[in-house]
């Protein structure tokens, strides 16, 4: 049975199907993964994060991360950057940009790489600058909503909600809000009611990310944070059918899950990318399966999309 808390909703003038999104996970979220959870009933999709500064030099990896699929409608993709300028320059001179219907800009983030250039979460601290960026986005957005995703803090959420009435106030159409602080990283427990603190401080959506893995998850979230939609993300690694179970239908068990996930990779990727990229992915949908240490093993050395599918064949 669909749960009760599901229902349709829009961001500026994108109408979603329902409140449950894929959120974007730097090396996860790539386009073979995204079909999949689509197919599986998620109501948004967004990509791995983008350099804004990267999509000037149109490199092969800025490529990949930029592909869709047929029907991914509608479809988000996620900048991160520290210079509205190069927001602005991304948005009018990138042609692959202007096929997506959501922009989404990563302030949330942790990893140092991200975080020394003045990007990702390191603009919580930074309001002035992280309101600049989402006024020049919006402005070269030609109409499209353009959102954020966020954390709480960088050591506690003390200044959360004065974050999201900025960015609701220089033109951000929705807000998802990880809850938890930078130094957390993904460690301890989402803190969902400082997550319904923020809902409650702004009038656009507010998705929360957290600590979401079943339905009941789902529904006791939104039950006591009040928030419009929930974002899922390791929760949806190695169980797509996550979105199914939320939605009330039955969609693929885990082998077949797995096994449609490498058909997909090896139809948009070469066969050593697909096979490569595609073990941390099998690592997740090995979680608790007898035999996964032995099958694990044996797919780190495998190289031939062929042997992956017959592995995960004995999940």
């Amino acid at each position: 049975m669909k749960s009760a808390f599901v229902k349709s909703l829009k961001i500026g003038e994108v109408v979603l199907k329902n409140n449950i999104a894929l959120a974007p996970l730097a090396g996860f979220t790539d386009i073979a993964f995204r079909r999949l959870c689509k197919e599986c009933g998620a109501g948004l999709t967004a990509t791995e994060m983008v350099s804004v500064n990267g999509l000037k030099y149109g490199n092969e990896k800025t490529e990949i991360l930029l592909r869709r699929f047929d029907g991914e409608n509608p479809s988000c993709v996620q900048l991160f950057g520290s210079d509205p300028n190069a927001f602005k320059d991304a948005l009018s001179m990138t042609e692959e940009l202007a096929a997506f219907d959501v922009i989404d800009i990563n302030m949330g983030c942790p990893m140092p790489k991200v975080t020394k250039t003045g990007a990702g979460s390191a603009l919580l601290e930074d309001c002035a600058r992280a309101a600049e960026i989402v006024r020049a986005t919006a402005e070269s957005a030609n109409g499209r909503p353009v959102t954020v995703k966020m954390r709480l803090g960088k050591e506690d959420s003390k200044n959360a909600e004065h974050f999201a009435e900025e960015m609701e106030r220089a033109g951000a159409a929705m807000l998802t809000v990880h809850g938890r602080t930078v130094r957390q990283l993904y460690s301890g427990v989402a803190d969902w009611k400082a997550i319904a603190r923020v809902k409650a401080s702004v009038k656009i959506p507010v998705f929360g990310n957290g600590d979401v893995t079943s339905k009941k998850d789902f529904e006791t979230a939104v039950a006591e944070s009040g928030v419009d939609g929930v974002a899922l993300g390791r929760g949806a690694l190695g169980n797509p059918a996550l979105f199914g179970e939320i939605l009330g239908y039955e969609t693929l068990e885990k082998r077949e899950a797995a096994v449609l996930h490498a058909t997909y990779m090896s139809k948009y990727f070469s066969e050593s990318y697909a096979v490569a990229n595609f073990r941390k992915h099998a690592a997740h949908y090995l979680k608790g399966i007898q035999g996964a240490r032995r099958i694990k093993s044996r797919l780190m050395s495998e190289k031939s999309f062929s042997a992956v599918i017959d592995l995960l064949k004995e999940i």
